[in-house]
């Protein structure tokens, strides 16, 4: 990947990208994120939990073609941790459908796998909402890997839908009040923490929300919009006046928020096609 190219990400982007890199090396990757190697759950856990090791289900879906392309959180042994794996079959489309995989040890989240796409043209990855695909594994099944795989057995007829759905998005033409809802949902899962927002400050962010990095994203169709959005409110750097005080919006590098920013972005650019059909 360029470096120009990278330069574009925030510094847990960059680090993310770069552990996916060293896969292959076990001593590397348990140094960059020791919870894919725990070997037991966390001490709170029951004796009911059934222990499977993260990398050894990630190296099961390696084998079946999909490599990872993204490793975030799992700095701890027991914490969550997020890893996007996608096939060598996809990397020379426009945008390519990923795995998205959540586990952790620590019985803050089952195993679960979802369905993301990544668009080329900026490297930025969306995960579609839990409406498209998603499914969740039970820690306490002696036969999860066996699990994991049949689902990979059948992952392509979810992928087909995700690159229908993606194509729906890129067909409908947005107007301006819809890509002000797309960018107030994303505001409001952004800065959820800090309800009693003065309106001046609403109308300033929706503007940074929807402020476009290149010219490939000026197009005003549902799919461009929201990875527009999506990339302002992950990447951050943004800069905004409050109390006389000038701050910069942080990158979101917790991986529950991610998700919860993502989904809320899919799920408001599908209600919104809906709507209007």
């Amino acid at each position: 990947m360029a470096q120009q190219q990278l330069s574009l990400f925030a510094k847990h982007e960059v680090e993310a990208i770069d552990t996916a890199r060293v896969f292959n090396d076990v001593d590397e990757m348990q140094a960059r994120a020791p919870a894919l190697f725990a070997k037991s759950p966390h001490p709170k856990m029951s004796g009911r939990y059934s222990f499977t090791n993260t990398y050894d289900i990630l190296l099961h879906i390696h084998n079946r073609g999909f490599k990872v392309s993204s490793v975030q959180g799992g700095q701890r042994t027991y914490n969550k941790v997020m890893i996007r794996m996608r096939h060598d079959a996809y990397d020379k489309r426009d945008d390519a459908p990923e795995i998205v995989i959540v586990d952790s040890h620590d019985g803050t989240s089952r195993l679960k796998m979802m369905l993301g796409i990544i668009r080329f043209i900026c490297m930025n990855g969306m995960v579609a909402g839990d409406m498209l695909y998603s499914r969740s594994f039970i820690h306490l099944a002696p036969d999860l890997m066996e699990q994991v795989m049949l689902e990979l057995d059948d992952i392509q007829q979810h992928i087909t839908a995700l690159e229908k759905r993606v194509q729906r998005m890129k067909n409908y033409t947005t107007n301006i009040g819809e890509r002000i809802l797309l960018a107030d949902a994303a505001i409001k899962a952004r800065f959820n923490r800090d309800e009693d927002r003065p309106a001046s400050f609403i109308a300033d962010m929706r503007q940074r929300m929807l402020h476009t990095r290149r010219s490939d994203d000026e197009s005003k169709d549902m799919y461009t919009v929201m990875n527009v959005i999506q990339e302002n409110v992950l990447r951050g750097g943004m800069t905004y006046h409050i109390s006389n005080t000038i701050r910069r919006v942080a990158p979101i590098t917790n991986v529950d928020r991610n998700l919860l920013i993502n989904h809320t972005l899919w799920r408001e650019a599908e209600g919104l096609i809906a709507k209007a059909a």
